[in-house]
Formats: C-alpha cells, sequence, structure tokens
C-alpha cells in the first residue's frame, strides 16, 4: 500500500515531526503506507461535534477553525494553520463524541493518520512511543499557554499579543470568527482595532 501523500508533503511532515523528537528512516517508512491525503472546501466539517473523531490531521495548505456551541452559541476555540496538527484528541482516545467540530475556514490540504492504523506502529517502536511522548508534552504546554493567556490577559491584550506575535490570525480569521476566540463582541474588537 502506497501513501497518496507527495514525496515533499512527506517531507514537510517528516521535517515538522523531526523539531519534535526525530524519527528514525525505519519508523518513519512504517508510517507512509498509513498517510491518506485529503481536501476540504472552505466550509467543508472535517470533524463533526458529537461524532467520535478518527483521525489526526497535519494542516498542508489552509486553515481550519475549531467551535464549540456554549449555551445555543457558537464559540471559537483555536485556529490551526500549515504545518499545524488538529484532533480532538479527548474523543480519539476514548473513542467518545467530539465536544467540538472541525471547520475548514479556508480551501484545506491535509494528510492524516487513523489512530487505528497508528496505534500499532507506537506501541512498538520505542522511538514512536518517545516521538508520541514529545508530541503530546509539547501540546499540552501550548494548550496550558493558551488557557493562562485567557485567564490572565483582557481581550485587549490578547488582541495585540496576536498582533505582534501571530500577525496571521489578523489577515487570515474573519472578524466574527477572531471576535469569538478573543472571547469578545465584533463590536468591541473593532473599537479596538480603532483605537491604534
Amino acid at each position: 500500500m502506497k501513501s497518496s501523500a507527495t514525496h515533499e508533503q512527506l517531507h514537510t511532515l517528516r521535517k515538522v515531526m523531526d523539531k519534535i523528537e526525530p524519527v528514525n528512516d525505519d519508523d518513519f517508512n512504517l508510517l507512509i503506507p498509513f498517510i491518506k491525503r485529503e481536501k476540504f472546501k472552505r466550509g467543508q466539517v472535517i470533524v463533526h461535534e458529537g461524532t467520535i473523531n478518527r483521525y489526526v490531521y497535519f494542516i498542508i495548505k489552509g486553515c481550519v477553525r475549531s467551535h464549540g456551541i456554549e449555551e445555543g452559541r457558537e464559540v471559537n476555540l483555536k485556529f490551526y494553520f500549515e504545518e499545524n496538527v488538529f484532533a480532538d484528541f479527548n474523543s480519539l482516545k476514548n473513542e467518545t463524541a467530539s465536544a467540538f467540530s472541525f471547520v475548514a475556514l479556508e480551501s484545506v490540504e491535509v494528510l492524516c493518520i487513523s489512530k487505528t492504523d497508528v496505534l500499532p506502529l507506537v506501541l512498538h517502536s520505542d522511538g514512536m512511543t518517545l516521538f508520541s511522548f514529545r508530541f503530546f508534552e509539547q501540546l499540552f504546554i501550548e494548550e496550558e499557554l493558551h488557557s493562562n493567556s485567557f485567564k490572565l490577559l483582557t481581550p485587549e491584550q490578547r488582541y495585540h499579543y496576536l498582533e505582534e506575535n501571530e500577525p496571521h490570525y489578523l489577515q487570515r480569521i474573519p472578524l466574527t470568527y477572531l471576535a469569538s476566540y478573543l472571547g469578545t463582541s465584533r463590536e468591541t474588537l473593532n473599537r479596538i482595532r480603532r483605537s491604534k
């Protein structure tokens, strides 16, 4: 079985994996046959809230937003861009319904691999076990930093943080979604932007 991913796409995936924890050729080559390439149109739901998330996704091109419903209102939780990995990892691990949806904000191309395919490789390779540990360690730290920023910073401070550190958020995310993500209204966000 051969992956539908191109050589260049696999090279990009390998480069990102090696930044987390170097993976040897044998381990990476075991993954390749199970890696699928998928494309999603703008607005297409990749993972539906209430369904089981069975794949881990790596973005080659495009932007994905995750959102949930709180008191009947859509709340944007996170945005993912090129070379980001996304999944509802709680749903993936426990095979329970996903608490939120992942939607293509732009035309999106991803590489994906199912838990069913990757788990035996992780369990039988010390290198892949170590990579998985490092990956989830990094994910935990990133989520903690993100969570703390929402507890400690005002929406205005969060906006200015994005402006200085993640300007692509402001360039690629529509204002309504960005306001929801920052925990404020679109009107307030417009005032913040005009106050510069």
